[in-house]
């Protein structure tokens, strides 16, 4: 099946296809731009055939009702279930050759006056909805940001690209095997492409994510920044009994200055600490820098004494 969307792209594709099979299209002409856009995209659209294949039903059931609503009264439609490595494949198509010329003429009267119709948002958007709920996929925005039609002909392409670059720039389009892949791999054209298309539950899905992504972000730098935070006090705390260590044992405590011995005994019950902490340790409480000038004169004398080679 040409048009049949990969793997990965499976679970948010289906459930945008849903919300559209789902959607109500009350403006006039968008019922129509729709069914066009699902004829013309779908595996086969001309004189001599017209057909669908898609692994969903109401991918299958919303082509059907086009097709019975733009066929002429009483067409032969021709429905077939068949399994495809594993997945159910449904199919449709229209098999009276007089049937098909009857379609085909009335989808070219429309499409002779393209443009008119799809001045008009809604009919814009159905046409486009139309398109993807035959040929299209989109990647799971947890996973990724990758919106495609997977489009049969070159010329249909290129016309599809044209136009989407009219109302969303950004796009690209590329070969791939036998399609023509018309895309998008920006968060925010995708998100407005799918609003367009009457995909209102899905775009919103997409800012969920990305404000989702944002927070867990967020939280992973301020996670960072504290745990390196922490790694820094506990090396210089670790540094700093090191230094008060070698002080006392070659010195003693009693060589000491009362507020550096203070300093050193509260440094020594509290390696944990932050100097913000180890304020409170103090009696009266001095300030941090203070703290912080104490121990680095005990600091010094250690270097002094490793300098001098006392051991």
């Amino acid at each position: 099946m040409g048009c049949a969307p990969p793997r990965c792209f499976m679970s948010f594709t289906s459930e945008v296809k849903r919300e559209l099979c789902e959607g109500r299209l009350t403006k006039p002409g968008a019922k129509l731009a729709q069914a066009y856009g699902m004829f013309a995209f779908a595996q086969a659209y001309s004189p001599d055939e017209i057909r669908l294949g898609t692994e969903s039903a109401q991918v299958a059931a919303k082509y059907l009702h086009h097709l019975r609503a733009f066929a002429p009264r009483g067409a032969a439609v021709r429905q077939s279930e068949k399994s495809v490595r594993g997945n159910l494949l449904y199919q449709a198509r229209l098999t009276d050759e007089k049937d098909r010329r009857s379609l085909f003429g009335r989808m070219m009267r429309f499409e002779e006056n393209f443009e008119g119709m799809l001045a008009a948002p809604d009919a814009c958007g159905a046409f486009l909805a139309g398109a993807f709920l035959v040929c299209g996929n989109v990647s799971d925005p947890e996973k990724g940001y990758h919106l495609e039609f997977a489009v049969r002909e070159q010329p249909l392409a290129e016309s599809l690209f044209e136009l989407l670059e009219r109302l969303i720039p950004g796009g690209g389009i590329a070969r791939r095997r036998a399609l023509w892949i018309v895309y998008y791999k920006d968060r925010g054209q995708i998100q407005d492409l799918l609003a367009l298309m009457g995909a209102s539950r899905a775009s919103l899905a997409v800012i969920e994510v990305e404000m989702l992504k944002e927070v867990r972000n967020h939280a992973m730098r301020v996670t960072n920044c504290e745990t390196a935070n922490i790694d820094k006090t506990i090396r210089a705390a670790t540094s700093q009994v090191e230094d008060i260590e070698l002080v006392l044992r070659e010195k003693g405590l009693l060589t000491l200055p009362e507020e550096l011995r203070e300093a050193a005994l509260a440094r020594l019950e509290n390696p944990e600490m932050s100097l913000r902490e180890l304020v409170f340790c103090f009696e009266p409480p001095v300030s941090r820098s203070a703290v912080f000038r104490r121990l680095d004169k005990l600091s010094k004398i250690a270097a002094n004494i490793r300098e001098s080679g006392i051991r």
